[in-house]
């Protein structure tokens, strides 16, 4: 057995946070903005649509931070091929009652070589995850399927005494993380290195 400190974040206030400070230090923030076209020259002009108002501006360094976007930005904004090629894995979650006592957090090392942990959540929950699937669809729509429920529910039956079944999920959230394809047989074995 072994133990470690960690620690988390409301990712949203986190995102608000780095703007406030951003737009402090000079940067102007555009919410509900898309950038339709990035062309470089000296500098990077970039063609924004915000609210259907087209509006041409300049930068002098361009981030795709886009996540699982990545390459579609690559493709229809900056109209270059994404290399490395990307190659999108879908990991979800299930947020249950509280299963233990205590604040530590279990690895469970499951019959397929992956782990699944389960964290003390919110003081009377636990989350269960992850999963990790290769994912093609739409962006917008992504959920936690039944066969993921399922596998985080019987992985965490074989370590816990509470037998979980879909019906004792309170909810479950799921997101797609974009990973370089380097052409790995199963999306867990793709690196996460870089």
């Amino acid at each position: 057995a072994f133990e470690y400190s960690d620690c988390w974040v409301d990712d949203s206030r986190l995102v608000v946070l780095n703007a406030v400070d951003a737009s402090e230090r000079g940067a102007s923030i555009r919410t509900r903005t898309r950038c339709v076209r990035a062309d470089r020259g000296e500098i990077w002009t970039l063609v924004l649509n915000a609210r259907g108002r087209r509006e041409t501006v300049t930068a002098r360094a361009l981030v795709n931070a886009a996540g699982p976007w990545v390459a579609e930005v690559n493709e229809f904004v900056l109209r270059r091929p994404s290399t490395p090629r990307v190659r999108l894995g879908k990991g979800s979650h299930i947020v249950v009652a509280k299963l233990f006592d205590h604040d530590r957090a279990y690895i469970f090392q499951n019959e397929d070589r992956r782990i699944v942990f389960a964290i003390p959540f919110e003081r009377d929950f636990t989350l269960l995850g992850t999963t990790d699937e290769d994912f093609k669809g739409d962006l917008g729509s992504v959920t936690a399927d039944e066969k993921e429920i399922q596998y985080l529910c019987n992985v965490s039956n074989d370590y816990v005494r509470h037998i979980l079944t879909a019906d004792d999920i309170v909810w479950s959230y799921s997101g797609v993380r974009a990973l370089c394809d380097e052409e790995s047989g199963k999306p867990e074995d793709a690196t996460r290195d870089y």
